[in-house]
């Protein structure tokens, strides 16, 4: 009896040892993500926990309104998270503040290859690597076949200049409100206020964003040819009125495209996925990204990216869970889950039922030859939103070389704390 309560206590002093030693093992991660809906993105971290029994992730999803304020407030004060979701553009920010940890010597030349350039160029800070991409984005010049044809114009059939587009906005939409549609407008943008979306312009016509310290707009946001580029904004709204002045939402955006109230709409690459869920009855086609007559074709990229926590007591692992996130398997499933453009080109050409299509080979082939990221700077947060609020003056009249005036003056201020 001694002897079999004897081996019985061993055996549970075995066993609660091994639970010890394994719960030692386990580590956890805390993830700071976007809030987007939870039983798809825990399909992805079910399927890393598969294969990292090792590791335990903690993700938290953060609505896109509260983001980047708990990222600043967290980041500057502790060991975690971890690992956490970066917007492209912020990269140089974190990066700037000691808030990443340098990735070069985690991903060598051949794993870095499968990515977009640009992709990786908007991950990386004064010459190091700081985030790694896992989705993209580009844009192009959607068109509603009904609309045109009722107008009696030819849609595009290649990349139309901006000319062309103010023209055609202008013409079809006179033509159409003489029909009778008099809630009809030429164009509409999708994010009328955003950098992303309408730095292109400026760039098309060859002017710089940015000084090349990443601390200067002066002669640069208000050169000759940045103002140039926002005169032609201005017009669209002021002068032409080919466009509707306040649809600063770009689901209100694309509702006017989808209803058939605009006929031409800018927008990005995921409306191929929207349009035709959100309105079935639609017919559309889309044109390669409009440039200016005399420039150069510029397209907007760059998405989410994934970082480390330059703090973090957990560096391989998180290491690991960011080569998930942004390898090519994951990089499929997210895609089916949730639709992102992926940034890896294998993965386009790994699902040729859904990338198969001209509009999709339009996509790939801008992310490949025209695309550019948004400017590297520590205060890209700061420039972002004075640039929106200057964007939404011009649009709603203000002199376009006044509002960029006084934006420079207000972005070198800001810019004064990261000299």
């Amino acid at each position: 009896m001694r002897r079999k309560l004897l081996v019985s206590f061993l055996l549970m002093m075995f066993v609660l040892s091994a639970t010890v030693v394994y719960a030692r093992d386990v580590v956890d991660l805390e993830v700071v993500w976007m809030g987007w809906p939870r039983d798809k993105v825990m399909t992805l971290i079910d399927q890393f926990h598969e294969e990292n029994p090792d590791i335990r992730v903690d993700i938290q999803l953060i609505p896109f309104g509260q983001l980047f304020s708990t990222l600043e407030v967290r980041l500057g004060t502790g060991t975690t998270p971890d690992v956490y979701i970066v917007d492209g553009p912020l990269t140089a920010s974190y990066a700037a503040r000691g808030y990443l940890l340098p990735l070069d010597a985690f991903f060598s030349e051949d794993e870095l290859a499968g990515w977009f350039p640009a992709t990786i160029d908007s991950g990386t800070y004064e010459g190091k690597l700081y985030s790694i991409p896992y989705a993209t984005s580009s844009a192009a010049l959607y068109f509603n076949k009904e609309l045109f044809a009722k107008a009696g114009y030819e849609v595009p059939k290649e990349r139309w200049t901006w000319e062309q587009v103010a023209e055609a906005a202008a013409q079809i939409q006179e033509t159409l409100r003489a029909m009778g549609y008099a809630d009809v407008w030429g164009l509409v943008i999708e994010q009328i206020d955003r950098p992303y979306q309408l730095l292109p312009l400026a760039q098309s016509l060859g002017a710089e964003v940015i000084g090349p310290d990443g601390l200067t707009v002066e002669g640069y946001i208000n050169s000759p040819l940045f103002v140039e580029a926002a005169n032609f904004y201005w017009r669209l709204f002021n002068e032409l009125k080919v466009a509707p002045q306040g649809v600063d939402d770009s689901a209100i955006a694309r509702e006017y495209f989808g209803t058939g109230k605009a006929a031409m709409m800018l927008g990005a690459e995921w409306n191929l996925i929207r349009l035709p869920s959100s309105f079935p009855e639609l017919e559309f086609g889309v044109a390669p990204h409009p440039y200016f007559e005399g420039g150069t074709p510029v397209t907007p990229t760059g998405s989410w990216h994934v970082g480390v926590n330059s703090r973090t007591e957990h560096v391989d692992e998180a290491v690991r869970l960011v080569k998930f996130l942004t390898g090519f398997e994951a990089t499929v499933l997210w895609h089916k889950l949730h639709g992102h453009s992926p940034a890896r080109p294998d993965v386009y050409e790994a699902l040729p039922d859904i990338f198969g299509t001209d509009e999709w080979a339009m996509f790939l082939s801008e992310m490949e030859n025209t695309a550019v990221p948004r400017p590297k700077t520590p205060g890209y947060l700061e420039y972002e939103l004075i640039l929106r609020e200057t964007f939404n003056d011009i649009h709603y009249g203000r002199d376009p070389q006044e509002a960029l005036d006084a934006a420079v003056l207000r972005i070198e201020r800001e810019f004064r704390k990261y000299r």
